[in-house]
């Protein structure tokens, strides 16, 4: 039984800005809910306080009642909760620190002290249910932001706690891993464990679990069926939904950046074997391919990050080899799927202008823009370390949009954005291509690339894929990914 009444919670620095507002929850025993809102309802830090890091590692403010098995919360650190609660967070990066797959699966298992016969077979079982055989030996570092979030995911099932809790559970998956994640939640259910799961790919989940709870500004809103649920999501907008878009053809357009015949080699793995494409002027190109496919290594060679083992990168038909990643920024401009890789400011108004040429190119009108589509203007005071993961990538989205780069990379821009800053995202990309903007945008959200992607190419295994039905594939997607 989890029971939480008038629950107030503020972030240390903020006292008089809560983020849980007199939350009001029950859970019954077994039982699977849902938790929908938007970015910044307080999802993320209901999960920390079920974990136990609310109060006791993140501090700030705690009022209210707050008890999980009859333990009151605000008395057991996360020490005292680990055969009672596991939780998956959101920053799959902030919980994997083991050498090896195969070490972060028994962490946990260790720390309980289980027996090594009981701790292999366990390893054994989850691992043959989330297909990681193949990754035990990897280190997590090197994992791809799919295979990341399901080695978290598979080492929370491990546990034998009677409650779970996963923050974003969908978020970086391809469709296979998240029929993964399914199946491996429908098993827990039969355990008659209770889930709590915070996620924005609604569609995905609502008919896994009993109950869902949408949050708005830190109160409970709604509580219902996944049916009636499924109108309240769609009437609010956390169910997005994208205006008709023509698709363009561009044979013939200028060709803005070029990729050709590029390798690349990291941790001993060849990552990228020959890739070859084009991007023109003015197009929208979705980049699509299972988790550790080599997406997100690729679009590192775009601005020289990463240098190619073989093969170049031409921008403007001129080799990017031997220019500095500093000087290629205002020409090509990319966004990583994890945003706090690309924070260093304390304040999100000194992020987004971090840039030398932001503060030439953003002018007040322009930041203002800016903030209203993305929805940024009450966070510009705030710390973009003690933002929600949706909030964060929509800073390092505004970052890169007040340099003005006329090229725009995009890695997963959607994981963590609710329906309705999904549907201003798309709004503004529109607005962008409009303007001359070219966009590249790696992406598992199927919806979102079919709705903006004048054309799509698919990765597997290091290799850009032939495809004479580049969008006939897209067309194919429908809206299964929510």
């Amino acid at each position: 039984m989890i029971e939480l009444q008038e629950v107030f919670y503020a972030y240390p620095g903020s006292p008089g800005v809560p983020v849980l507002d007199g939350l009001e929850l029950r859970v019954r025993p077994a039982e699977t809910i849902m938790l929908a809102g938007a970015s910044g309802s307080g999802k993320s830090t209901l999960a920390f306080l079920l974990g136990g890091l609310i109060p006791h590692f993140l501090g700030g403010s705690l009022k209210g009642r707050a008890l999980l098995e009859n333990l009151d919360l605000s008395l057991h650190p996360p020490s005292e909760l680990l055969s009672h609660v596991g939780l998956v967070m959101q920053n799959a990066d902030a919980q994997l620190f083991n050498p090896t797959v195969r070490q972060e699966l028994a962490f946990g298992l260790e720390s309980l002290g289980l027996p090594e016969g009981e701790i292999l077979r366990r390893i054994q079982e989850t691992s043959d249910r989330f297909g990681l055989g193949h990754l035990l030996g990897r280190t997590p570092t090197d994992l791809s932001g799919g295979e990341k979030r399901l080695v978290g995911i598979a080492a929370l099932a491990c546990m034998p706690c009677p409650t779970l809790v996963l923050d974003e559970p969908l978020a970086h998956l391809d469709e296979p891993s998240v029929e993964k994640v399914k199946q491996v939640l429908r098993k827990i259910r039969s355990e008659g464990r209770t889930i709590l799961i915070a996620e924005h790919r609604v569609q995905a989940l609502l008919e896994e679990v009993d109950r869902c709870v949408i949050l708005e500004r830190g109160k409970v809103c709604f509580e219902g069926s996944p049916r009636q649920a499924r109108q309240e999501l769609a009437r609010v907008g956390l169910i997005p939904s994208y205006a008709a878009k023509p698709k363009r053809k561009f044979a013939g357009a200028q060709v803005v950046l070029e990729v050709r015949d590029l390798h690349k080699s990291l941790g001993g793995r060849q990552v990228l074997k020959g890739v070859s494409f084009q991007l023109h002027q003015g197009e929208i190109l979705a980049v699509q391919g299972p988790n550790g496919a080599g997406k997100s290594t690729l679009i590192k060679h775009l601005n020289g990050l990463l240098r190619p083992d073989k093969g170049q990168v031409l921008l403007h038909g001129e080799p990017i080899q031997g220019k500095d990643p500093s000087s290629l920024a205002c020409h090509v401009g990319i966004v990583f799927q994890n945003p706090n890789d690309q924070f260093f400011c304390s304040l999100v108004r000194e992020e987004i202008l971090a840039s030398p040429r932001s503060k030439k190119f953003c002018s007040a009108g322009k930041l203002e823009s800016i903030c209203d589509t993305l929805g940024l203007g009450p966070l510009l005071e705030r710390s973009p370390y003690r933002l929600s993961e949706g909030e964060k990538r929509r800073v390092a989205i505004g970052s890169v949009l007040a340099m003005g780069s006329p090229i725009l990379v995009l890695d997963e821009p959607t994981a963590g954005q609710d329906g309705r800053s999904r549907m201003e995202l798309a709004r503004m990309l529109y607005g962008l291509q409009a303007q001359g903007t070219s966009i590249l945008m790696v992406t598992h959200d199927r919806s979102f690339a079919q709705a903006l992607a004048d054309r799509c190419l698919e990765m597997a295994e290091g290799c850009m894929i032939p495809s004479a039905q580049a969008m006939e594939g897209l067309a194919g997607w429908g809206t299964r990914g929510g």
